[in-house]
């Protein structure tokens, strides 16, 4: 911008605009996938600058706008990172058709420039600061830890007296945090080890980190759950507070490995005692049986928590000491063969209509055309920030929509205002320069805070942008009106084309969770007991079906209209069906106590009840009674039966919130 500014080369000013793009691209992660992304951007920006950069008549710019912008739609289909390459190329390609060169060699150097402002870009955010591959799969590894501690500190605070903290708003969070950072450490480290497969240093480390940090997962989510049905009472209370007292020591244990993994501290080993809950159990009696069977399961769950808390203790200690690991299963952590999709068979599931990237790509394809068709055919000024905004504004979701539209609104209003108070503050081009760079610095910098202080700062720039190159000192307004018309457009777009409101997908969205307990429950009784990587995926796809649903009710609340209290029975389905998967959880841990107990009548009772739920929210209708008759369990102990009573208690409570759900929810 400095160049095109001060030795008067406009097209120069596509560097500048290339090395924005290029840098809202980078959103952190393994070098290698912000390579990519970068890279992809900068070489895809320069191939569109230059097929569209010659002139071409009304109705060829507004075809091309139809096919290009529903094409860059689809891009969602890949993930967040290739949605935003997508919107930023559709954004290029209006400014690119608005803004034509005169001649092939005006296009190649309009590339050309582009090409070169995304490789500085690229330079700065990948070789300018130190290149450590592994630091960002370190940091995505130490947040399972720290939400791990949280987790382990939260259960040892619990008071001896009260009611229940499983089902609290804090928990359900602190469970939802726990697997969302275990999913982004997944992936990061995937990502970071692809390639180097045949390496055994410091990525080893890491696996076993993170395969110990999902282990830990399982036991904490038993553990929580054993100790919310355990008694408190009497002889009882004594194991309580031991068991709690060595979630404590378990705290600073997890704490050493997140100080290895962040600051490179070398952590000491693990010297808490996980026996105490023994003791007192030989020396006080106990209380009943079912008490008794219920704290030695809980002696045994902290026994494998010392254990799996000593080797991860190991690990950290090794990582930083550069000592190899002892004979371990390290297998790169990377997909196998044949599990990695081919990129059209990504896209082909969603070319459906009931597919929410198709209806949102075919919607916003539209909407662009039609917001360049009235730009051009009014003749308005800068007419392309009408289209722009309609690209940005637009969500796949309505209630994302409105509140980006008036985000973008309010921040372009304040932000216009702004610029025509620095036109006549700052008279010298060198100064608007130098403010430009200040502005654009902070408005990206606040931008995962807070949009609307980000649009608010980045409007000024992009103004003065365009009068230094224009010399129009008008363009203020201009940009106001132009978005205002163009977030009106974006509007106008999701109410009237496929609009799919978030209470209708919201059912659908929880009867999949209810589906995959179901699945996991099934995956638990098997007899033999099933090999831990099966429970493991099982596991994590009732993890992955809870984020979503819990995504589906974030946005329903912003699009609510009716009484809040009708909301409730949606927040007691999501809050019910994670305890749930939390029981089976601790069904899972405690197998080894009870592997040939005959779960069979229970796990058909639950899973005919999950499933009437699940076709009940998917049709919209009241589901049919449950069984009164509570199938028998024989030959079980009493830690089974504990547990197994827990199941058909979350099972009751589930059925209650559909039978409540209001009509808005079932329309």
């Amino acid at each position: 911008m400095a160049v095109s500014a001060l030795l008067q080369l406009p097209q120069a000013s596509w560097a500048g605009m290339a090395g924005l793009f290029v840098a809202l691209v980078d959103k952190g992660g393994p070098y290698r996938t912000r390579a990519r992304a970068m890279g992809a951007m900068t070489v895809l920006g320069a191939v569109v600058g230059l097929i569209i950069a010659l002139p071409s008549p009304f109705w060829v710019d507004v075809a091309l706008t139809l096919c290009w912008v529903t094409a860059c739609g689809f891009a969602r289909s890949f993930g967040d990172t290739p949605g935003i390459v997508g919107m930023l190329l559709a954004n290029l390609f209006v400014v690119s058709v608005a803004l034509p060169s005169h001649g092939p060699g005006a296009a190649l150097m309009q590339a050309a420039y582009f090409v070169a402002g995304g490789l500085w870009s690229m330079f700065l955010g990948l070789v300018l600061w130190p290149l450590r591959p592994y630091r960002p799969a370190r940091l995505a590894i130490a947040t399972c830890y720290e939400a791990l501690a949280n987790v382990a500190e939260a259960v040892a605070e619990w008071p001896l007296e009260g009611s229940s903290r499983v089902g609290t708003w804090e928990s359900v969070q602190r469970a939802a945090r726990m697997r969302q950072s275990l999913e982004t450490a997944r992936a990061t480290l995937g990502a970071t080890r692809q390639g180097r497969q045949e390496e055994s240093g410091r990525g080893e480390h890491l696996l076993v980190l993170l395969e110990d940090a999902d282990a830990l997962s399982l036991l904490l989510t038993a553990m929580t759950e054993a100790l919310d049905e355990a008694p408190r009472e009497g002889p009882c209370r004594a194991a309580r507070v031991e068991a709690q007292r060595a979630l404590r020591s378990l705290v600073v244990d997890l704490g050493g490995v997140v100080g290895a993994l962040v600051r490179g501290s070398v952590p000491g080993p693990s010297a808490w005692d996980a026996e105490g809950v023994t003791r007192v159990l030989a020396a006080d009696g106990g209380g009943p049986e079912p008490a008794r069977s219920q704290y030695a399961h809980i002696a045994g769950l902290l026994g494998r928590l010392r254990e799996y808390s000593a080797v991860a203790l190991d690990v950290a200690s090794r990582l930083e000491r550069g000592t190899p690991l002892p004979e371990r299963d390290t297998k790169p952590f990377s997909p196998g063969p044949g599990q990695e999709r081919a990129w059209w068979a990504v896209l082909g599931d969603h070319l459906t209509p009931q597919s929410v990237v198709f209806r949102h790509a075919l919607r916003l394809g539209l909407t662009a055309t039609v917001a360049t068709a009235v730009a051009e055919g009014l003749g308005l000024n800068h007419g392309y920030w009408v289209t722009i905004t309609v690209i940005v504004v637009l969500q796949p979701y309505a209630g994302l929509t409105v509140e980006k539209g008036l985000q973008r609104v309010a921040g372009t209003l304040m932000g216009g205002v702004l610029a025509m108070g620095l036109v006549h503050v700052l008279p010298a081009k060198w100064m608007m320069l130098a403010a430009i760079v200040v502005l654009i610095c902070v408005s990206v910098s606040v931008r995962p805070l807070n949009f609307t202080v980000f649009q608010v700062l980045l409007a000024p720039a992009l103004v003065l942008l365009a009068e230094l190159q224009s010399g129009d000192w008008r363009l203020a307004g201009v940009r106001i009106l132009n978005t205002l018309l163009g977030g009106a457009l974006a509007l106008v777009g999701i109410r009237l084309l496929w609009p799919s409101p978030e209470h209708a997908r919201f059912p659908e969205e929880v009867a999949s969770v209810l589906r995959a307990d179901r699945d996991y429950l099934g995956a638990v009784a098997r007899t033999p007991v099933p090999t831990e990587s099966d429970l493991r995926e099982a596991r994590r796809k009732v993890g992955v079906a809870l984020l979503s649903a819990e995504a589906s009710f974030q946005r329903l609340l912003s699009e609510w209209k009716g009484p809040a209290k009708e909301l409730e029975p949606g927040m007691a389905l999501i809050t019910f069906a994670r305890r749930f998967s939390a029981a089976v959880t601790a069904l899972a841990a405690s197998r080894a106590w009870h592997s040939t107990s005959d779960l069979g009548p229970v796990v058909r009772y639950a899973s005919d009840a999950l499933e009437e739920l699940s076709q009940a929210l998917v049709a919209r209708r009241v589901p049919g009674g449950l069984q009164r008759e509570l199938p028998p369990v024989e030959g079980t102990d009493a830690l089974a039966r504990t547990q197994v009573s827990r199941l058909v208690r979350q099972l009751g409570v589930l059925h209650h919130a559909v039978e409540r759900m209001p009509p808005a929810l079932r329309a």
